[in-house]
């Protein structure tokens, strides 16, 4: 089954101190490419720039986008469909931030589960979380 990857995810795949944690998630972005099932949305590499950006600094923020775009994983554009499923999405949840509405809404349309840790997509009950 498709899995849209959500921000969460890399943060932990870049930046967990647990080393078993950085071993799953490699493990699952692997198996995810192999099988052609990853999503990655265009939000959550402007959101992974930013963080790492923050965190670290410009240089390191573009390593980590060149590895997203060249990861073999699908990206998914933020095009009208999605973008009407997202405002549907925080018009019905309007706690839950834009980007991730952004995300549940890519998962709604791919008829995908959100893969992350963020317990925000426990709350939209049209998609489905899982996590590594």
């Amino acid at each position: 089954m498709n899995e849209v990857l959500d921000s969460r995810f890399f943060v932990e795949h870049f930046y967990s101190s647990q080393e078993e944690i950085r071993d799953k998630t490699t493990k699952k972005l692997k198996e995810l490419i192999r099988r052609k099932e990853g999503l990655l949305p265009t939000v959550v590499i402007a959101e992974v720039f930013q963080i790492v950006c923050e965190k670290v600094g410009r240089d390191e923020a573009e390593a980590c986008y060149l590895s997203l775009i060249r990861s073999g994983l699908r990206i998914q554009a933020l095009d009208q469909n999605i973008s009407r499923q997202a405002g549907l999405l925080k018009c019905r949840y309007r706690n839950i931030p834009i980007g991730d509405c952004i995300i549940a809404a890519t998962a709604i349309i791919n008829q995908a589960r959100v893969l992350s840790d963020d317990a925000h997509f426990d709350e939209i009950k049209e998609v489905k979380r899982t996590w590594i």
